[in-house]
């Protein structure tokens, strides 16, 4: 594959969100996942509901995806600003969150799977298709932006953030166990 043709003229993407460099971001993603999580974890000890390992996956599995769908819109934001604001294309650093995001669908996923090993069902049926829709809508924008032979391709990555952030709310509303 040679050169991606370009629609039009693509500033580059200096890694910076204003003044604010994406490096820095890092840390507080991080910091903040470390906090969510901690924060799920004491609330639901202080609740003084008997430990169990399916209410612990169950507390997790709940709080994290409405992480998710935070982040879901956070991204689906970011990219609305790289491609229409800077109109700037896909950086590595980007395409290198998208792959972190899409390993946090897969985690949660997975404590679904799980949780359904130990015998949770969730509130309908259909949280189950919506989950594996969750997982599969990230990899599906990915291919098309890898592979697009016109550039920028920063559309991609914006409708597979919105359909997932639409995909997880519906997720939401149809995983609790009434």
């Amino acid at each position: 594959m040679g050169e991606a043709r370009q629609t039009r003229q693509v500033r580059p993407f200096n890694d910076k969100l204003g003044i604010i460099p994406l490096r820095l971001l890092d840390w507080a993603v991080l910091w903040i996942c470390l906090g969510w999580i901690a924060l799920i974890l004491f609330q639901w000890l202080a609740s003084g509901t008997p430990f169990t390992v399916y209410g612990l996956l169950r507390e997790v599995h709940n709080h994290f995806g409405r992480f998710a769908l935070l982040i879901a819109l956070l991204m689906f934001g970011v990219s609305c600003y790289i491609g229409l604001l800077r109109s700037a294309d896909v950086t590595p650093y980007f395409r290198r969150g998208t792959y972190v995001i899409f390993g946090m669908v897969l985690m949660q996923a997975g404590l679904g799977v799980l949780m359904m090993l130990l015998g949770g069902r969730s509130g309908e049926e259909v949280h189950i298709l919506y989950g594996l829709g969750a997982v599969l809508a990230l990899p599906f924008f990915i291919f098309v932006e890898t592979t697009a032979e016109k550039r920028p391709a920063m559309g991609s990555y914006m409708w597979g953030f919105a359909l997932l952030a639409g995909v997880i709310t519906r997720c939401l509303a149809t995983g609790a166990v009434m």
